[in-house]
């Protein structure tokens, strides 16, 4: 032993080389090497190269890959072609895969310490799939991947010296296939997108969106339907953060059966979490868990949208006739109308509006509704043309203080512009009952539009006004920002423009002193 660390102190380099087998990790590699070249410890080989492999940050070790490479005897490319994630810089919560796509680093066990035993004995390599905690199967053999050999007991421990981690002697040599179809398919598909395996899974069936999009909405689109507890807007990133082994087992035998044979298998999956067909009246109420699922999907929709359509398509295949759920859960129409309306509560949450700002905006016609007569009683849903209108108008609508800000006018000439019709309010008490004023910032940029359209640009020597200016000095004439405006439009006053970085926005709009001057003299 002491001659092999002299050794190694003097040579710096491996006796003993092998190039990187296809999909193998980095870690599982030192490890082989250091069997190929009997150390106790995979670690040793970092010594060698300056690294302390048991200690590193994923990010740091991505970054001495030249120092593991020269020891190794391995290139530079074929030491990076075992890296299939780095760590983002600067960024500790997410990882950079190989094929550049980023995922929250609570996806990946790093290192990981589970192996499939057959591989390990069949192969003779650690394979880089098994970072990830989603795969809980091989997804060629099938076998459950494992922390410690179910013959000798041994723990797998990954600043180990030898592939099997096996004590002498054992002769375990796997326990083969110990899964479903649905998830040794759902393990193939994930190795597909990590690894750039090419395992041919038409004959499962799943659907388009996943088998086409990245692995991160594939991971996703498991975590989701792996809850089981849904619970509204809740991350779903967030609970791989302390994903066990041994629960993630059934989770993903959840999410297979809800993907494969799609849309039939995602159908399944809903009759488990929807119950109490027997209603009176045919309609039907749903199990507790079904509320919270809706929220979720609800609020995954633009991620998971394939998941939400398949939802109604399930509501209208199996579910059939009109009906209200419990509180939280959607009210489900027929096929025609299923695609025309939405339910009030699921408007509300999408425009962010309450109870009450949601009953005036139906009341004043904003939002077109229609009453539905269910067992549950006469429900209100909207029509969802109009309830996107008006989400795109409320992220347009500012307050009259904000307004009067920007503009450089006072709360009572900017509600002298909407008594004289110049620029009228969107939500007002006087128009429809709302207890504030708002405007539509469209309408706003459209008439200052005009307005510039209208102006000529200032001359240098010409005495001109501003608005305020001369809304102050003929205030005793009637003078104001109303009568200023008409006087322009219809001719009788020019309409000048000359923008300085300070100004407010009606600010840079002048007019003529001694034209000004004549004009009330005239209507004096």
């Amino acid at each position: 032993m002491e001659e092999r660390m002299v050794y190694m102190a003097s040579s710096k380099s491996l006796l003993f080389r092998s190039p990187p087998i296809q999909y193998e990790s980095l870690v599982g590699y030192l490890i082989r090497m250091a069997e190929l070249n009997r150390y106790p410890h995979m670690s040793w080989i970092g010594n060698l190269a300056g690294v302390n492999l048991t200690e590193e940050t994923l990010s740091k070790m991505s970054t001495r890959l030249d120092r593991l490479a020269t020891v190794v005897g391995a290139s530079a490319e074929e030491m990076k072609s075992l890296c299939y994630y780095v760590s983002a810089k600067g960024n500790n919560l997410h990882v950079i895969l190989s094929m550049g796509e980023i995922i929250p680093k609570q996806y990946l066990y790093w290192p990981s310490q589970r192996v499939c035993f057959s591989c390990l004995r069949e192969k003779g390599f650690v394979s880089g799939l098994w970072d990830l905690k989603a795969v809980t199967h091989c997804p060629e053999h099938g076998e459950l991947l494992r922390e410690a050999c179910p013959a000798c007991k041994e723990p797998v421990i990954f600043n180990r010296g030898r592939v099997a981690p096996c004590l002498p002697g054992c002769q375990h040599n796997g326990e083969g296939r110990e899964c479903s179809d649905s998830v040794q398919a759902l393990m193939q598909l994930i190795s597909n997108k990590f690894l750039g395996t090419n395992f041919d899974l038409t004959e499962f069936g799943f659907p388009k969106q996943i088998v086409d999009g990245d692995l991160y909405m594939l991971l996703q689109t498991i975590s989701f339907l792996a809850m089981r507890s849904w619970r509204g807007e809740g991350d779903i990133d967030h609970g791989w953060l302390e994903a066990r082994p041994e629960t993630m087992i059934e989770k993903m035998d959840h999410a297979s059966g809800a993907l494969v044979n799609w849309p039939s298998g995602y159908f399944k999956f809903l009759d488990d979490i929807c119950a109490g067909k027997g209603a009176p009246n045919g309609a039907i109420v749903m199990h507790w868990m079904f509320g919270g699922f809706y929220k979720s999907l609800v609020a995954m929709q633009k991620r998971l949208q394939f998941l939400f359509d398949g939802l109604q398509d399930y509501m209208n295949d199996r579910l059939k006739g009109q009906l209200l759920t419990d509180r939280g859960s959607p009210a489900i129409l027929n096929t025609r109308d299923r695609r025309t309306y939405m339910p009030g509560f699921v408007a509300r949450k999408q425009l962010g509006v309450g109870r009450q700002e949601f009953k005036r905006l139906v009341d004043r016609n904003f939002l077109q509704s229609k009453m539905f007569h269910t067992s549950y009683g006469d429900i209100v849903c909207v029509h969802r043309d109009s309830v996107r209108e008006y989400g795109q108008i409320k992220e347009r609508l500012l307050g009259r203080h904000e307004l009067s800000q920007e503009l450089g006018i006072s709360l009572h000439s900017l509600y002298t512009l909407g008594v004289g019709n110049i620029l009228n309010a969107f939500h007002s008490p006087e128009k429809d009952g709302w207890p504030q004023w708002y405007y539509d910032r469209q309408v706003v940029d459209e008439w200052l539009h005009s307005l510039r359209k209208l102006a000529k640009p200032s001359r240098v020597g010409r005495e001109t006004l501003r608005l305020s200016e001369a809304v102050a000095a003929y205030n005793k004439q009637g003078a104001s920002y109303c009568r200023l405006f008409h006087a322009c439009k219809e001719g009788a006053l020019s309409l000048y423009y000359r923008k300085k970085d300070d100004e407010n926005l009606l600010s840079c709009f002048h007019v003529d002193r001694r034209q000004v001057r004549n004009w009330y003299l005239s209507h004096a």
